[in-house]
This record gives structure tokens, C-alpha cells and sequence, in this order.
């Protein structure tokens, strides 16, 4: 039985565009999950493989039921191609899941479609009743996790959402999430070199943030942004919004006060945006695990945003630094542990927040 990812055949989990019977998996963590009867499923896979090196090739995690490990780790390495996502010498039902794993910047996974030796298609999996949504940066993606120390260059196969403080904290409060996460992203500026004149400012979080998925509406529809899909925020209603931005911020700000300004002045704009489209939300800003020199002024802008719309549903974490002893994923990035550690710390207070 070959069949499409339509929301009638399949649970989707995270932005994801929907175009010409293609379902397109942006974002790191996005997900479709199905259940069937039989012995074996493939999926016919389109990505731009021939446009990145391997090292940045889109990648995929293959789960069987409810395990903690994925049964297989795909690199999308055809241009289209048909992939076995699970193979059994036994007939029996079976829920299957297949994550991005990838971030939104690099290789598509374009799933065609998905076909079963049987017939035995059943009902999608049912959403949990928790919703949550996490907006942020590598860190949130979980870039270069799995990297063996911060000297290793980045590379997709090292990136693992899973491990990443965002995952571990959704799984902990058994909360079904949207990561809307993408590597080097800001709120005034991406990531820049110590000699930057100027920022990085082509796609910032406040401008990705209004698309299902900017990168993967490019790649489909060109450059002509009047096709760009905008996101239907009714499709996904979460109980709590999280953000982790400003780390790649603090590299363009460093310590000049007025750019440290403007970051508080665009965080609260961005916040507005925020609320105005998650109208019953409550909403948790954090920052610190790599770079806090704009700790500061995040915490003024949520207070700002408070004050101003009398909104006591708003709230501020800080984040502890990194602990070299933890060690380093690639690039500095945080390592499992310090992952761990920071989930921790969020699911504590998101508890405190929900009553959950």
C-alpha cells in the first residue's frame, strides 16, 4: 500500500509545508509518525542533496514505537530516493516516526510517499494534549551535539535535537512541540566575526518566524516571497511559548550600549508579535548558556513588555554558562550533559509556570 503524508494517514508534528502531495520536514525535530500491520515501509525521500557536501546533507531518525533510540539514521544523499525505514522478520502493528534531524538552513527531506507491504494501514497516532513551542537558535536545534570536542567543524550528522535542552525538556513534561529553531539566528543580528561593521540581518527570527518553514518556501517556490507559505498559527495553538535568542546577538552588540538597546527595543516588538498570534499562551524568555552579555537587557525587555501590556504571563530564566568541565560540542556549542543539565532547569520552571 503506498500512501501520501496527509494528516488523514499520519500524525505531523512541527511546521511542515505541505505542496504537490510532498510533505517537506523543515525544522530540526519535526516529525511524521504513522502505524501499520506488516513486515516492512519504505518512503520516497526528495532532497537537494547534489547542492550541499555530505557534511551538510539533510538527515533523518527513523523511531520504531516508543523507543528512546532511533532504529536507523538516514542521510539523504539522492536527489530522490527510496529509503527502508523498517524492516521485520515478524508481522505485527508497529508505530513508526520519522524525525528531521537536520536543521531548516540545510538539506530538504521531501517525503513523496510511504508504502507498506500490507494493506493494514491504521489510524494516525492521537496528539497529546500538552502544546508547547520553542523558538531559538543552534542550541535549540541541537547543533554539533554529538561533535567529540568544540575543534570539530560542524557537521549535520552530529546535530541531534533529541539531545538538545528542547527535546529533553518536551519528552520530560510530555508535551507535544514545535521547535522553530535555526542556527546563527537572532533578533537583531545573526552570528558575526570579532571584525563585523555591520550586522547579519537576512532572515532574523522575527521575519522566519511568520513563514511554516522560509527556507524550505524558497526552495519550493523561488524568490518571489508573495508565495512564501505564512504560517496558519490556528494549526498549532501552544500552552507555553519558549525563546532562546539572543546568544548569536550578543556578537554583534559585544558591549556598545546601543546596540544592546536596540536589541531590547526589537526583543519587545518581537514579544508583541508573539503574543498578539499566541493570545492565551504563557511565554518564557531565556538566555545563557553560551553568551550573556545581553542577559541584561532581555530581562528589561520582558519586564518592558509586562509593564506596558499589564501581561503577567510573561517570564525570564536565566541560564547558567556553560561548564568547561561538561565539555563542548562542535564549534563550543553545549555538550549532552550541559543539555541535560539546562533541561532541567526549563522543565522546573515551565512546571512552576504550568502547574504541570
Amino acid at each position: 500500500m503506498r500512501f501520501a503524508a496527509t494528516e488523514e494517514k499520519v500524525k505531523v508534528t512541527g511546521r511542515t509545508l505541505y505542496v504537490e502531495d510532498t510533505r517537506y520536514l523543515g525544522y530540526s525535530g519535526s516529525s511524521i509518525s504513522f502505524a501499520f500491520v506488516g513486515k516492512k515501509a519504505v518512503a520516497c525521500i526528495k532532497s537537494n542533496a547534489n547542492a550541499f557536501g555530505d557534511e551538510l546533507r539533510g538527515r533523518i531518525a527513523v523511531y520504531a514505537d516508543n523507543a528512546d533510540e532511533p532504529a536507523r539514521r538516514i542521510c539523504l544523499d539522492q536527489e530522490e530516493g527510496v529509503y527502508t525505514l523498517y524492516e521485520s522478520e515478524e508481522e505485527k502493528q508497529v508505530t513508526l516516526t520519522i524525525m528531521k534531524y537536520s536543521e531548516a538552513a540545510f538539506g530538504k527531506c521531501g517525503i513523496r510517499y510511504i508504502e507498506i507491504d500490507t494493506d493494514h494501514l491504521c489510524p494516525p497516532p492521537v496528539a497529546g494534549s500538552r502544546k508547547m513551542e520553542i523558538i531559538g537558535d543552534s542550541i535549540t536545534c541541537g547543533y554539533g551535539v554529538e561533535a567529540e570536542s568544540e575543534l570539530i567543524p560542524f557537521h549535520t550528522a552530529t546535530e541531534n535535537p533529541t539531545k538538545s535542552y528542547s527535546l529533553l525538556t518536551a519528552k520530560a513534561l510530555n508535551a507535544e512541540v514545535n521547535l522553530v529553531s535555526w542556527s546563527g539566528n537572532g533578533i537583531i543580528s545573526g552570528y558575526v566575526e570579532e571584525t563585523a561593521t555591520a550586522p547579519s540581518d537576512k532572515w532574523l527570527m522575527p521575519e522566519v518566524y511568520r513563514y511554516t518553514d522560509i527556507s524550505g518556501s524558497e526552495t519550493i517556490f523561488g524568490e518571489d516571497e508573495t508565495k512564501w507559505e505564512k504560517w496558519d498559527f490556528s494549526r498549532f495553538v501552544p500552552d507555553i511559548v519558549l525563546i532562546n535568542l539572543g546568544t548569536n546577538d550578543c556578537s554583534w552588540c559585544k558591549d556598545i550600549q546601543e546596540r544592546r538597546d536596540h536589541y531590547r527595543e526589537e526583543y519587545v516588538r518581537f514579544l508583541n508579535y508573539v503574543r498578539e498570534h499566541n493570545p492565551k499562551a504563557q511565554i518564557l524568555c531565556m538566555l545563557g548558556t553560551m553568551d550573556q552579555r545581553v542577559l541584561k537587557e532581555l530581562e528589561e525587555a520582558v519586564n518592558l513588555f509586562s509593564e506596558t501590556r499589564k501581561d503577567d504571563a510573561v517570564h525570564f530564566l536565566s541560564l547558567p554558562p556553560q561548564n568547561p568541565e561538561d565539555g563542548y560540542g562542535a564549534d563550543w556549542h553545549p555538550s549532552p550533559l550541559t543539555h541535560r543539565k539546562t533541561a532541567e532547569l526549563v522543565v522546573e520552571k515551565v512546571k512552576s509556570i504550568m502547574n504541570w
